[in-house]
């Protein structure tokens, strides 16, 4: 019983074998075995079904496609083309090519560079004292004072000032009213009655004014004299290798330098404002905010650094103020003097962008030209095959498919 296990898949084998061969042309010479396996079932029943099997892998074999045609390799024939049409399609875009690479991608572009854009700090400093309207003198450190913000500097445009001022009940012009339960907010010792149509408040008085009163005093400062000087410094970490750094810095510099001179430190505010297309009259009144950013183009390889300043509003509609009081004892009365600034706040920033020639992107622009130059032939191949009117006999002389040389 165990023989006869082995038998039928034996004969199995035997039956598929011989559906191939009956299916492959007799090549000469070649003599086709009838006979089982030298171990072939003995009994009818045994090669009846071994025919049975193979009728149906027969089948199945000829529903197959020719592996020659699924696995076909395609190659690129060499063919000379006898045509100027052709010849002057191709090198016109060789010609475009060759020119796309160097003029713009080389030249214009330098895409043979790699970039960095970097950021760092920035200190903004004022000098040159100035006037107001009516001729006043102020100096820098009466006129600008920082708001307390790292990064930024402010420049007055006009100062309302209110001198004198000691703690006590005074009508204030901040809160109107038409009768005393008007006042009213709950605390006694800060409000009082209605006077004037104002509440009694206890505050510095006399209380500050938003316009020119008897107790305010307004000051138009003419802000385009100032200059800012800007010291800046900037760390390229990209191009910084070991033990080696790569900075751009103005820190060291002692002498200013106005703009528009080469290599400028310190810009006057005229110049400024007119960078930012904004008129000093339409934003005296309320000030603005402003965003200015040292920009420096620095070409690493030559060690030199192009400095540009950007300046561009912000916001000119809600604009720019603070308080700053100075306080004082007289007669030992504790006093001050309270000032209102409206003017322009700078946010100043410094960015960095530098380069250097780099061979990996060097070898990147080769090989992607090296790669476009076969979109020369493919558009000389377009007009073989669908524009000159010999296309069908170019295409018969270009295209040709071989005869199937395998045996099966």
């Amino acid at each position: 019983s165990r023989a006869c296990q082995f038998e039928a898949p034996r004969a199995l084998l035997w039956a598929f074998g011989r559906a191939q061969r009956s299916l492959r042309p007799a090549s000469p010479g070649r003599r086709e075995s009838v006979a089982g396996p030298a171990a072939g079932p003995e009994e009818g029943g045994g090669a009846a079904g071994g025919g049975w099997m193979g009728g149906v892998f027969a089948k199945f074999y000829k529903s197959l496609p020719d592996a020659d045609d699924v696995f076909a390799y395609d190659t690129v024939k060499e063919v000379k083309v006898l045509d100027r049409r052709l010849g002057i399609v191709y090198y016109v875009t060789l010609f475009i090519i060759f020119v796309y690479v160097v003029l713009y991608v080389f030249m214009i572009k330098r895409q043979y560079l790699d970039f960095e854009k970097s950021t760092g700090w920035i200190i903004a400093s004022v000098s040159n004292p100035t006037f107001s309207a009516d001729g006043f003198p102020w100096d820098i450190y009466d006129s600008v004072t920082n708001p307390g913000e790292a990064g930024a500097v402010f420049i007055p445009t006009r100062i309302m000032v209110t001198k004198g001022q000691t703690e006590g009940y005074c009508p204030s012009p901040l809160h109107t009213c038409s009768e005393d339960e008007d006042c009213q907010i709950g605390n006694d010792v800060l409000s009082k009655e209605c006077i004037d149509g104002f509440c009694n408040r206890f505050q510095w008085c006399p209380p500050e004014s938003t316009q020119e009163s008897e107790t305010t005093k307004e000051y138009l400062v003419d802000a385009e004299r100032f200059k800012i000087s800007l010291k800046t410094f900037v760390h390229f970490h990209k191009f910084s290798a070991a033990g080696e750094s790569v900075d751009i810095q103005t820190t060291k510099e002692s002498e200013m330098i106005d703009y528009p001179a080469a290599q400028p430190n310190t810009y006057p505010m005229h110049d400024l404002l007119r960078m930012a297309n904004v008129k000093l009259r339409d934003i005296r009144e309320n000030g603005c905010m402003m965003f200015l950013n040292a920009l420096y183009r620095c070409d690493l390889y030559a060690e030199k650094c192009s400095p540009k300043v950007e300046v561009s509003t912000i916001d000119a509609t809600t604009g720019y103020t603070y308080p700053n009081a100075h306080y004082y004892t007289q007669d030992g009365t504790r006093m001050r003097d309270f000032y209102r600034h409206y003017g322009i706040r700078f946010a100043a920033f410094a960015t960095g962008i530098g380069e250097k020639p780099s061979f990996a992107m060097i070898v990147l622009q080769i090989s992607s030209a090296i790669a476009l130059l076969g979109c020369a032939s493919a558009a000389g191949d377009a007009a073989l095959q669908y524009i000159v009117p010999e296309r069908r006999h170019y295409i018969e002389q270009k295209v040709i498919e071989t005869e199937d040389f395998n045996d099966d």
